[in-house]
């Protein structure tokens, strides 16, 4: 291991280089926050800093509703003072495509030093790789300036106001790491997804970045501004009851702001109806800095795209909900008539169901509903709307944990794309065909960034509107027709005015 610099416009970066690759650490993309600042619009950092990269960046505060096996235990330190990004470059003398990923996590959630997104492996396909952070939960996504009386001025849309700060802060300085600032690729799964697709709203324009993409998201996880008071009145409340009053919330630690978060769930302002997204914390659509709506806004864009979901996203959580273990037939049909209009029912569970009795038919059943109504709904609205600049995948290797019945889980694919799927912590969820299908994520999603194009020797890719194809991503990929077109197509013509 040996030490190298970098001096660029927003100052000098000390990193390391390790088996020839050279890595910058926890370098900072906006001022630092404090207790006062922590709700307000990131600035950016007016003078040259001096900086020593060679340590990983405090983590965004989390808020925690329940421990799962995803959660890493080995992130850094929380502190609101977390904008910070690495960036990790074979050669900082060269030119190479650009590819900013950004974490999931629901928007409460997840760090860019998770072990899962090592540093270590895609830069080797001749791209420079950033990973950043930014504010999560109450501190990204709470919009309380109207709701405090203008005391506390955060508009909900902090988080993603860090990320556009973070890409804008690489567009100006990544050349003299090695990186084309005219050919950048912004990426995510999931939370990281969904904000992926409203950066590309955002900046429809492609001159910010040029492709994106969308893993597991789609542009739909945003709330409206009466949604987003209704969530801020829920928290003002939820501290007033514990004795917070609103000028004491900048005073508080953050830990004990996330633990008001994590005693607040969205269906306490749902009033028994089923909402969408079912997340509580998220951006807002205030026309302002997210527009009113973003899809449209997005309408014409020269953004290229990949985006794709996993054949079992749901069973993250449906292998685990008592709710799900105990389904019955009663509450099957329950929560499909909350959530379709009746006439649908019958056609949807026909569609769900298998044709003959099965052990827990029920509970797979609502599962792959509930897989295609919170992402395949939003990955076929994108493909739909953008098909002749997108392509889409399907990522359907099953996992061997737990026997195989998480099947192609939600964030399942993050370990090959990766190239983590070797490492001991995670090589039990791994495929035996993990070293295979790692390369051929890394090919295609590297040969996108460079090119515009996942296509390389491994697979020819075709755009979505040609015969709406899709590369099915396992031990065998292959390109076919998107599966269950019609079915999710029902799901979306038939929701129950939500």
């Amino acid at each position: 291991m040996s030490y190298i610099s970098v001096h660029c416009s927003a100052g000098k970066f000390s990193g390391v280089n390790d088996n020839n690759i050279n890595f910058f650490y926890g370098i900072p993309f906006a001022k630092p926050l404090t207790n006062k600042t922590q709700w307000q619009a990131p600035e950016k950092i007016d003078s040259q800093i001096s900086y020593d990269a060679t340590k990983r960046g405090l983590s965004a505060p989390q808020t925690i509703y329940q421990d799962s096996f995803l959660t890493d235990p080995n992130m850094p330190d929380e502190s609101v003072d977390c904008l910070s990004l690495n960036i990790a470059s074979q050669n900082i003398n060269g030119n190479m495509p650009v590819m900013i990923w950004i974490h999931g996590g629901a928007y409460i959630t997840g760090s860019s030093n998770s072990v899962l997104y090592d540093l270590n492996s895609l830069p080797r396909h001749e791209i420079v790789l950033v990973t950043i952070n930014y504010r999560l939960g109450p501190f990204g996504f709470l919009k309380l300036d109207e709701v405090s009386n203008g005391e506390i001025k955060s508009s909900g849309n902090e988080g993603l106001m860090d990320q556009k700060l973070a890409i804008e802060w690489v567009k100006e300085n990544i050349a003299e790491f090695g990186g084309d600032p005219e050919n950048i690729t912004i990426f995510g799964e999931s939370a990281g997804a969904w904000s992926v697709a409203l950066q590309s709203s955002i900046s429809p324009e492609g001159d910010l970045f040029s492709k994106a993409i969308c893993q597991s998201g789609g542009m739909n996880a945003f709330f409206d501004k009466e949604r987003g008071n209704q969530w801020g009145e829920l928290f003002l409340k939820t501290a007033h009851d514990n004795g917070i009053k609103i000028n004491d919330l900048l005073l508080l630690d953050h830990k004990q702001i996330t633990s008001l978060a994590s005693a607040i769930k969205h269906t306490m302002i749902s009033s028994g109806k089923w909402l969408s997204p079912e997340i509580g914390f998220a951006p807002i659509a205030d026309g302002n800095f997210l527009p009113l709506n973003p899809i449209k806004n997005f309408q014409d864009s020269p953004i290229k795209l990949i985006v794709g979901t996993t054949a079992d996203e749901y069973r993250l959580w449906s292998e685990f909900e008592p709710y799900y273990l105990n389904l019955n037939k009663d509450n099957f049909y329950k929560r499909l008539n909350k959530l379709f209009i009746t006439e649908a029912i019958d056609r949807i569970a026909e569609n769900y169901l298998p044709k003959g009795k099965s052990d827990n038919q029920y509970k797979h059943a609502l599962s792959n509903i509930m897989t295609d109504w919170t992402f395949g709904i939003h990955a076929l609205e994108l493909l739909e709307q953008h098909q002749d600049n997108a392509y889409g995948y399907f990522f359907n290797e099953p996992s061997p944990f737990l026997n195989g019945k998480l099947g192609a889980y939600h964030a399942s694919e993050l370990p090959y794309v990766f190239g983590s799927a070797s490492k001991k912590i995670i090589q039990d969820f791994c495929s035996k065909e993990a070293q295979k299908i790692s390369n051929f994520f890394q090919v295609s999603w590297t040969q996108f960034a460079k090119t515009g194009s996942p296509s390389s020797d491994l697979m020819r890719w075709d755009t979505y509107n040609i015969r709406e194809s899709i590369a099915f991503i396992n031990s065998s990929p292959k390109i076919k027709s998107m599966p269950n077109k019609e079915r999710i197509k029902l799901l979306h013509e038939s929701k129950n005015n939500l």
